[in-house]
């Protein structure tokens, strides 16, 4: 394998534990701090969605303008400006985290799956982006459990976290001198037909309901539940694992054997059936929604990729990636409703018939 190609999978995995550990740190701190359980899905939520939606399209944007690297490095800079915001937590600072948490994601994940995609090529597109997630999630699985475990030791994990891939990012390679222009002319090459992606994105949105379920919505529910720490880790990780591991070898299968709507569809169905009597039985269906979107997540960013030229990858991810991450913004202002006035089950089995609506605009794309 690149060499390359190892050390962005190596930073997306730091991005994934930082992640990982803000995923128990922060329901945590809203715990301590008598946040309602409202407020606790409304404000990161919120905050984290619609700015990691916005910078992701900045984030692809200065990727094609400024190049890669650059964009990577500001991301980190920024992850280890974060750090002292911990040593003083109260409400504004908990919303300030998840704003930067955000744009700490947007600007180092966009920026190394892009990067791999460069270095891999189209027809192996779904191979790429499937290795970058699932190290980016197990980043994601191993900072849980690490926050679960240790939890008064997180803060200096996530110091140490950021400065360690601060100094590896100045030493990957400029992936935008990689592409090839295939001798288009350079209007044919910056040219866009959103329309034909759009689609796909409003999926990528909808996708994002389950994930911010597995953010928010799920741990929430089972502290007041009354379950302990670690075995909340162990639940939401069993669904982060599956879905880290799975998914390298459904985007092969896709790219291999040209089936990816087909994958696309399998997942989204899946991530439907395991939204139905989860909390009588968590860790199964946890399970469940990690196969489903281990085939949904690095195919539909793919399914993208090969509508594109390599010239625009920047500008059209970061484009996909804006409705998809917004999906975490609108979650977090229809989940606090959909629980008030559904309760737990009903709130999943809801987000589970938003996949199918992803199913059918997958179908029909």
């Amino acid at each position: 394998m690149n060499r390359q190609f190892v050390m962005f999978t190596i930073l997306v995995f730091f991005t994934g534990l930082y992640l990982g550990t803000l995923r128990i740190v922060i329901p945590v701190l809203e715990k301590q701090l008598n946040i309602s359980i409202t407020l606790s899905l409304l404000l990161p939520l919120v905050a984290f969605g619609f700015v990691k939606g916005a910078f992701n399209f900045l984030a692809g944007k200065l990727s094609d303008d400024l190049g890669r690297k650059r964009v990577l490095i500001i991301g980190w800079i920024v992850a280890l400006m974060s750090v002292p915001l911990f040593l003083s937590i109260n409400i504004y600072t908990v919303v300030i985290i998840s704003i930067l948490l955000a744009i700490i994601q947007a600007l180092t994940w966009t920026t190394t799956v892009t990067s791999q995609i460069d270095i891999s090529g189209k027809l192996r597109a779904g191979l790429a982006t499937g290795i970058n997630e699932m190290s980016g999630y197990l980043g994601v699985s191993f900072g849980s459990l690490f926050a679960s475990y240790l939890f008064k030791l997180s803060y200096i994990f996530i110091g140490i976290i950021c400065l360690i891939a601060l100094i590896s990012s100045f030493n990957v390679m400029e992936t935008k001198l990689l592409i090839s222009n295939f001798g288009l002319s350079k209007k044919e090459n910056n040219r866009i037909n959103y329309f034909s992606i759009t689609k796909i994105s409003i999926a990528g949105l909808l996708e994002k309901f389950v994930d911010s379920a597995f953010f928010i919505l799920i741990p929430t529910f089972l502290l007041l539940q009354h379950y302990t720490l670690f075995l909340i880790g162990i639940t939401v990780s069993s669904y982060t694992f599956t879905w880290s591991l799975s998914q390298p070898l459904f985007g092969y299968l896709a790219d291999a054997y040209n089936k990816r709507r087909l994958i696309l569809v399998i997942g989204f169905l899946l991530m439907f059936l395991g939204f139905i009597k989860y909390s009588e039985f968590p860790i199964l269906f946890s399970i469940v929604e990690g196969i489903g979107m281990g085939m949904i997540y690095p195919n539909l960013i793919a399914f993208v990729n090969d509508r594109i030229n390599e010239s625009v990858r920047g500008k059209a991810l970061g484009y996909y990636r804006l409705y998809r991450d917004s999906g975490y913004g609108v979650a977090g202002l229809l989940l606090p409703l959909l629980y008030s006035f559904y309760g737990y089950d009903y709130t999943l089995l809801i987000v589970g018939i938003l996949q199918v609506v992803a199913l059918l605009l997958v179908a029909r794309s």
